[in-house]
């Protein structure tokens, strides 16, 4: 099944991102009946589009391709953010992307935390943590914001979209010991040009010893200067 998916997607790809069911199944070998049901498959998962007379190349692709490059441009645009904040803090630093209802480290800076609680590849679950609540909060509308909030119980779920106002307000999203006992996690969001997330960056420090009230504003800084940086390479 895969390799047809895949034979349909790369057919209207190399007829330069439009095609016909007919024209698919000439090309594939693949049962016209097959090819109609595989791209209506496709066009619910917005893989593909469907017009009158044509298939063509979805939203979805696209996105997907997007998403492709942002580790490499938030690594690249990140760096130079990640060593101010922490000559700044001291404390342990990521930044990370959502990954279906996990955020995705991309970059990890160890600081004082011993252990560390994360690292560059680890996922952390987005209901709990910092960085998830960070994203979440101005991810309005969006499928996995649904899926998060689906799997949490009814006070989980109330806890959770309480905090959102003051996030959104504020910039700042806070995880006092709910994911890492006895860590501290203070999150900004990075936004895109039309104010919907492509990242979050955090410091984590212990609990009896990091200031919140002074280090959110170092956080909420280096994501906006984050989020500029990433403004002036899009494209």
């Amino acid at each position: 099944m895969l390799d047809r998916i895949l034979a349909v997607l790369n057919a209207v790809r190399e007829a330069d991102g439009e095609s016909s069911i007919a024209h698919i199944a000439a090309t594939t070998g693949i049962p016209k009946s097959t090819v109609s049901r595989l791209v209506g498959d496709l066009v619910r998962q917005r893989y593909l589009t469907r017009t009158d007379r044509s298939v063509q190349i979805g939203l979805r692709l696209f996105e997907l391709g997007a998403r492709a490059t942002t580790p490499r441009r938030l690594r690249a645009a990140a760096m130079p953010v990640l060593a101010e904040l922490y000559n700044a803090t001291g404390e342990h630093l990521n930044v990370a992307v959502q990954e279906g209802c996990h955020m995705l480290s991309v970059i990890s800076v160890r600081g004082r935390l011993r252990p560390a609680p994360s690292r560059a590849g680890a996922r952390v679950p987005s209901a709990t943590t910092a960085l998830g609540k960070a994203v979440l909060a101005f991810a309005d509308g969006d499928a996995t914001l649904t899926q998060v909030i689906t799997d949490l119980d009814a006070d989980q779920r109330d806890s959770l979209e309480r905090e959102f106002p003051s996030i959104r307000s504020e910039g700042v999203a806070l995880d006092r010991c709910g994911t890492f006992p006895g860590v501290i996690g203070i999150a900004s969001p990075v936004l895109s040009l039309e104010r919907a997330p492509v990242a979050a960056i955090s410091a984590a420090g212990p609990v009896n010893d990091m200031d919140p009230d002074r280090v959110a504003p170092l956080v909420r800084h280096a994501a906006l200067v984050l989020t500029r940086r990433l403004a002036t390479t899009a494209g």
